[in-house]
């Protein structure tokens, strides 16, 4: 990976890699752009200013989606430092904690999140104040030598269910086996543009779309945060070619184009972080004429380990097939593996899987068998080889294969055009023989909830209903998944 940066950024050193977009304070689109050269220049001022590890060190990158982010990262992987990226939302706790558990010293930031750091003890290096060298300067700068094993990244979980992520380490094999897969199921190459929403600091976005950029060749679009108006106005100018998305990105298309919306330009929509309901990638298709094909992975795998291959060998409502060099089980809870079409917990081996949780040996060797991961997804694949997902074993707390799958009953619900977001959890009730489920909707406004009631009535009347609660906003984490952790069903 890092040798076709280092090839590029010597040969082509005015070439563009990363432009990104954004608003200012009076409302006015900018457009930055970063070049191969620039990059490499950091990665000289950070040598000449920090010294090179052999990736026994960290650095910190609290940064949110623009151009330094890239310098960061780069920078900090080629002077032979661990990168540990940091969601710019956190609060000091988290903050506090991940720096305790990776021993970070120095975090690279930009002096609009100086605030974040008060009262934390902590060396900050701004971006903001590093002074280029020349070109000859940088252009003598030589990278560390690294091993394969060697971690190249920690990486952070979305905090969904617990109060604190967790951090996963990452090695030179697992970035660089994700970052060439991503490559080729986009069909990414010097000619391709992708264009990043998704958090930068999060692991879908920084190998489906920044590492994979750099194996590629590729250019890289950055928009700061996620608006309707602004990306529809970028694809219309720029003409990106490939955009992976989170689930929240779609359902605000499918919301806010009243009919048909030009986004011609991309010929890959990928969908992941959370699962998106069969409803809406129908609506999607038809006011876009684009097709969306999902894919799966975990913070611990990477972020890939299936995918529905293209538009013609898809199956839409699941997670797709698994991509190269993908092992698969489904166990019972007695950890006997199941046969195809049958619901079970979901074990994966491969390139893809960490070397484990910082910090925490317990959870590592919990889910970390003899090179398998327990994912802790339910699951089952079907006669052609696709798999589908129930949900997390937790939520649904038991592998009956007669139960409603959940993703299905957010799909009914999402054909109700009043419905924002749906959120469908098993309700813990063990005083029945049955299953009852909570339901959690964010409705539009002027919306009556009693054509809700109505609507669910009539579409899960079979369904039994422990309690149904609308919300002003259902709580999500800067990469759009839900909150579980924030929501309870209970009476």
């Amino acid at each position: 990976m890092l040798s076709n940066f280092i090839n590029t950024a010597t040969q082509e050193p005015e070439k563009v890699f990363a432009n990104e977009y954004r608003r200012n304070s009076s409302d006015t689109f900018i457009e930055k752009s970063i070049k191969y050269k620039e990059l490499l220049q950091f990665a000289s001022v950070l040598e000449n200013q920090l010294g090179q590890s052999n990736f026994d060190k960290s650095l910190g990158i609290f940064i949110d989606n623009r151009l330094e982010f890239t310098s960061a990262f780069l920078g900090a992987i080629l002077n032979g430092y661990t990168v540990v990226a940091m969601c710019t939302q956190m609060n000091k706790a988290e903050i506090k904690k991940i720096i305790y558990d990776n021993n970070i010293e120095i975090i690279l930031t930009v002096k609009d999140f100086s605030i974040q750091f008060d009262n934390i003890e902590i060396e900050l290096f701004f971006l903001d104040d590093a002074i280029y060298p020349n070109l000859s300067s940088y252009s003598k700068f030589q990278h560390v030598k690294f091993n394969e094993e060697d971690i190249a990244v920690v990486s952070y979980t979305s905090g969904t269910s617990a109060t604190f992520s967790k951090g996963v380490r990452l090695s030179f094999k697992n970035i660089s086996f994700v970052s060439h897969e991503y490559k080729r199921l986009y069909s990414m190459d010097i000619s391709s543009s992708i264009i990043t929403v998704l958090p930068l600091w999060h692991n879908y976005a920084m190998f489906a779309c920044l590492t994979s950029s750099i194996v590629a060749g590729a250019k890289l679009i950055i928009m700061q945060e996620w608006n309707y108006v602004d990306f529809i106005d970028i694809c219309m100018r720029y003409k990106p070619d490939i955009f992976p998305g989170s689930p929240y990105m779609y359902i605000d298309i499918i919301d806010k184009s009243n009919n048909f919306v030009d986004l011609s330009s991309l010929r890959v929509c990928d969908s992941g972080g959370d699962s998106l309901p069969l409803e809406c990638i129908k609506k999607f298709e038809e006011k876009t004429n684009v097709v969306i094909t999902e894919g799966y992975g975990l913070t611990e795998t990477t972020s890939l380990t299936h995918f529905n291959m293209s538009a013609r060998e898809r199956l839409p409502g699941t997670l797709g097939k698994p991509i190269s060099e993908v092992e698969c089980k489904i166990k019972d809870l007695d950890n006997n593996e199941l046969p195809t079409n049958q619901w079970g917990v979901l074990w994966i081996r491969g390139p893809m899987v960490f070397k484990g949780y910082v910090n925490n040996d317990t959870l590592t060797n919990m889910v970390l068998v003899n090179g398998w991961l327990n994912t802790g997804d339910v699951v089952k694949v079907d006669n052609n080889g696709f798999y589908h997902i129930a949900g997390r074993l937790s939520d649904i707390q038991s592998l009956s294969a007669y139960e409603h799958n959940v993703r299905e009953i957010e799909s009914i619900l999402y054909k109700f055009d009043g419905v924002k977001r749906v959120h469908v959890q098993k309700a813990n009730k063990t005083d029945t023989d049955f299953e009852a489920y909570n339901i959690f909707l964010e409705v539009k406004q002027n919306i009556n909830k009693s054509e809700v009631y109505d609507f669910i009535g009539i579409n899960l009347k079979n369904i039994a209903l422990n309690r149904i609660e609308f919300l002003e906003t259902i709580p999500t984490t800067s990469t759009g998944k839900i909150k579980r952790n924030q929501l309870s069903g209970e009476v």
